[in-house]
């Protein structure tokens, strides 16, 4: 048997934690900037929203969401550019762009071009949009903002990837273990961008003095000049099997201590548009971010699936979605300023889409996997909607099967993503379990010693 030890926070960690507010590097933050962004781009968002064949009158009008951000959150290769606009289009009303590397996007010329045109930057429909960083050096960091801080709405730090490569790299979720360095680059970026600079975080892992610890730093965030803490309402530890439920009361704690200053984000735990309408009430919340569920099902901030219409799939199907979704990388490729890897990236987007289907159909499932070019996803595509149309199936029927894979539990005790392990002959696309788990470089091409 294995034996877990979680070390006690060290004294230079509580006394980072716990040291005095700098004092800030610009005036003071405009507490309504989001409120005012997002009003910006009403004209925009309704008639994106019109457009959508999954949103209803009694959606528009909930008081609860006014002037709220409904956010699609930054995920490696996974919230690349064709996806957000196809999110956009059923009620995203904000979206970050993948994790981008600093490093890698100043100096490897291969890699910039994939993740950014910086002669037209980003349509017009994909605003407003807020690109996120990783990385631990603030002049690097500052100068990777810089590049595309006209494209943009805001920067974003990395500060909730979970993974062991993020330890390696020192960033993600370790740099709030580092106080005193994360400090100094928001204070940094805060000093020289025109644009708003947030932070996204995670609670720290110091058992019962997690929500303590965790928002005396970020009022130092916030001192240091941090426009907006979006909060993953779990540690670092919490991850994969073990993510376990999000902390909504400590996101309330949180919006309690400096919601007052700057927005907060709640992230974690959102499966469908009742969740979304809950974690605001619970959280008081200016807005909620959403990652795995919207990747199944993109039109998350609708009543899809939700009691109001008693749990069934009242927006586009399966098969709408994945042909939308085609439509989009035709016309902005993922691989190129997209922020995606190309055809990988098409082909995870179209497993998760199909994941219900794609359990009972191998030889699909396969063609999917494997395909070459977007011509042979369609005809997967196409194969599925024979399937269905012989079959007789019922759109309104179709419930999610990829983002509950480790969270329903079978007679035996298992998930079915457990179940999964222990199954060699199953065959799957290439996923990262959480945000941020895919090594980039390795994406993109890697010559730096496996150090990122």
């Amino acid at each position: 048997k294995s034996l877990l030890v979680i070390m006690a926070p060290s004294d230079d960690l509580n006394d980072a934690i716990g040291a005095s507010a700098e004092g800030s590097t610009r005036e003071k933050v405009d507490r309504n900037w989001l409120r005012n962004l997002l009003r910006r781009h009403h004209d925009q968002y309704q008639e994106q929203r019109r457009m959508s064949t999954s949103t209803s009158d009694e959606e528009k009008e909930d008081d609860i969401l006014k002037d709220k951000a409904l956010i699609v959150a930054p995920m490696v290769d996974q919230s690349d550019l064709p996806f957000r606009l196809l999110c956009r289009k059923h009620g995203a009303n904000l979206a970050f762009t993948p994790m981008i590397h600093a490093r890698l996007f100043i100096t490897k010329e291969a890699y910039k071009k994939k993740f950014w045109d910086f002669i037209h930057g980003t349509p017009k429909e994909d605003r407003p949009l807020i690109a996120q960083f990783c990385g631990d050096d603030p002049n690097v960091l500052l100068e990777a903002a810089k590049s595309i801080e006209h494209h943009v709405d805001g920067v974003d730090l990395n500060c909730g990837c979970p993974q062991g490569i993020a330890r390696r790299g020192n960033y993600g979720a370790y740099l709030l273990e580092q106080a005193d360095t994360l400090v100094n680059i928001v204070k940094t970026l805060s000093a020289s961008l025109t644009i708003p600079v947030t932070v996204k975080v995670r609670l720290l892992p110091t058992g019962e003095a997690r929500v303590e610890d965790s928002i005396r730093l970020y009022h130092r965030l916030v001192d240091a000049g941090a426009h907006m803490i979006t909060v993953h309402g779990r540690t670092r530890l919490q991850k994969g099997r073990d993510t376990g439920k999000a902390d909504w009361d400590a996101i309330r704690q949180v919006v309690e201590a400096i919601g007052d200053r700057v927005p907060v984000i709640a992230n974690g735990g959102i499966e469908n548009f009742d969740d979304v309408k809950a974690c605001l009430r619970q959280t008081k919340a200016d807005g909620v971010m959403s990652s795995e569920s919207i990747l199944e099902y993109p039109p998350l901030f609708t009543n899809s699936h939700t009691e109001s219409t008693s749990r069934q799939r009242t927006g586009p199907g399966r098969i709408e979605l994945s042909r939308d979704y085609i439509q989009y990388a035709k016309i902005n490729p993922p691989n190129k300023g997209g922020q995606g890897s190309g055809l990988k990236c098409i082909r995870v987007h179209i497993h998760r889409f199909l994941h219900a289907d794609l359990q009972s159909t191998p030889n699909i499932r396969d063609l999917v996997c494997t395909a070459q070019s977007v011509e042979e996803l369609e005809q997967a595509i196409d194969l599925m909607e024979k399937i269905h149309n012989d079959a007789g199936h019922v759109v309104q029927e179709e419930q999610k099967s990829w983002y509950v894979r480790h969270r329903v539990v079978g007679e035996d005790g298992l998930s079915a993503q457990d179940r999964k392990f222990r199954k060699d002959s199953i065959m799957t696309c290439d996923e990262p379990e959480d945000d941020s788990a895919i090594c980039v470089a390795a994406m993109f091409g890697n010559d730096d010693n496996g150090d990122y």
